[in-house]
């Protein structure tokens, strides 16, 4: 009686399926669907939130009246942090590649205290509205919440000037962002730095003019992403282009 010892090749054991990596076309539809979903979600709170400046009876009239907007605001939240998520994973990897890796870094801070503090103004917002829709509400807690709400907003102006300059500045040394946001990304970002500053009086509804500089620096980062998003699109496609061909010769 002999035993016979066999081995199993290593290239013949069965695999399991793996989910590929976030590709440039991903990344780019994450970029163009978080610009999408902000501008939405811009255009209802233009539409339905009450100013800055308003009193705590104006709220709550506000989001009483507005329930329904701000379940369509928790849901686009979900949407939009999505692609925010899905452009940093692709994206990243080619900008780290890049000779400003550190530059980055930096956007990905920026970019992390974005998710951050919009998760809170959110969440601001669902406690505007169920404390609105409540058998009694508590004009003291609407005021005070409403005045967090205002201030995390002007906040958030930070966050999105160190992730628009830092992503720029490596966005255009991946090849991935246009050459003009070298320029474009620090200014945009200086002008988001300067309405942060003035975030007490915004807040209340005072130094407007103030807040439509972060909204010219705001729009800078959706050109940023829309156009980031774009390239890196189209880089997919002729990716896959140029491997069919390969294959093809």
């Amino acid at each position: 009686m002999s035993i016979i010892q066999t081995t199993i090749d290593p290239s013949t054991r069965p695999t399991r399926p793996t989910v590929g990596d976030i590709g440039a076309r991903l990344a780019g539809l994450g970029a163009l669907t978080f610009a999408a979903v902000v501008v939405l979600q811009n255009l209802l709170r233009g539409a339905t939130a009450p100013a800055n400046g308003a009193t705590s009876d104006e709220v709550l009239a506000g989001y009483a009246d507005h329930r329904a907007v701000t379940f369509v605001l928790v849901a686009t939240f979900v949407v939009s942090g999505v692609g925010l998520a899905a452009f940093l994973g692709g994206a990243m990897r080619r900008m780290l590649a890049s000779s400003r890796s550190g530059w980055a870094f930096t956007g990905l801070v920026g970019a992390t205290g974005i998710m951050t503090l919009f998760a809170v103004l959110v969440a601001c917002e669902e406690a505007l509205s169920a404390i609105a829709s409540g058998s009694q509400p508590d004009s003291g807690a609407i005021s005070a919440i409403w005045a967090l709400h205002n201030c995390v907003f002007a906040v958030l102006f930070l966050s999105i000037a160190v992730a628009l300059v830092g992503l720029s500045r490596a966005g255009v040394a991946a090849g991935i962002t246009p050459a003009v946001f070298d320029r474009l990304g620090p200014i945009g970002a200086a002008l988001l730095a300067v309405a942060t500053l003035a975030g007490p009086a915004i807040a209340i509804g005072d130094a407007m003019p103030m807040f439509g500089l972060g909204a010219i620096g705001f729009l800078t980062w959706l050109a940023f992403l829309v156009t980031t998003g774009l390239r890196l699109v189209r880089s997919d496609a002729t990716e896959i282009a140029s491997d069919r061909l390969a294959v093809a010769a």
